[in-house]
């Protein structure tokens, strides 16, 4: 880990709250692990069956001209979570506990968090969508749940600082 700024939340957390880094790690770890485990296998007609990835699920809508939903799931799915991850461990290494910026930034990436779970609507969308046709039939992997906890451990960790940077403000103002 990087050496956290001595005003920093990592510097002044005590007990379980100087793992929230580590938390942060782990639900990059588990970011990457969703993009690229399978997250459903689409069957067609009984006997042709494609197990499908986030990242196998963007390139084939890269691939096929449907740009929109691309992007959707690239920003929603890719973009969104890695900034708001690199923001996150930023703010808990290197910003001053006590500065206001810090409650406004990480306000900012709670609210940048609850967008990820679009991402997870639009793959159980697209599941009821395929399932509702007579041709095709879905199985959900692992891919979807790890994908799931990532976003919901980031936003826990999110929230937890956030809770740790106001008390750190209200005793900066003391």
């Amino acid at each position: 880990m990087a050496s956290p700024h001595p005003d920093s939340l990592a510097a002044t957390a005590r007990g379980p709250d100087r793992l929230l880094g580590w938390v942060v790690l782990l639900a990059g770890i588990l970011l990457v692990l969703g993009w690229t485990l399978p997250i459903m296998t689409v069957e067609k007609l009984w006997f042709l069956s494609e197990r499908v990835s986030i990242l196998q699920g963007a390139a084939e809508l890269w691939r096929h001209g449907d740009l929109f939903l691309f992007a959707v799931i690239v920003v929603f799915s890719v973009v969104f979570p890695l900034l708001k991850l690199g923001l996150a461990l930023y703010l808990w290494y290197q910003a001053d506990a006590g500065g206001a910026l810090l409650g406004r930034a990480l306000g900012w990436i709670e609210q940048l968090g609850r967008w990820s779970m679009l991402d997870v609507f639009v793959v159980a969308l697209l599941v009821v969508a395929i399932q509702a046709s007579l041709i095709s039939d879905v199985a959900m992997h692992s891919g979807i749940y790890v994908f799931t906890a990532a976003v919901l451990v980031s936003i826990l960790a999110v929230q937890r600082m956030t809770r740790l940077a106001r008390r750190a403000r209200r005793a900066y103002e003391d």
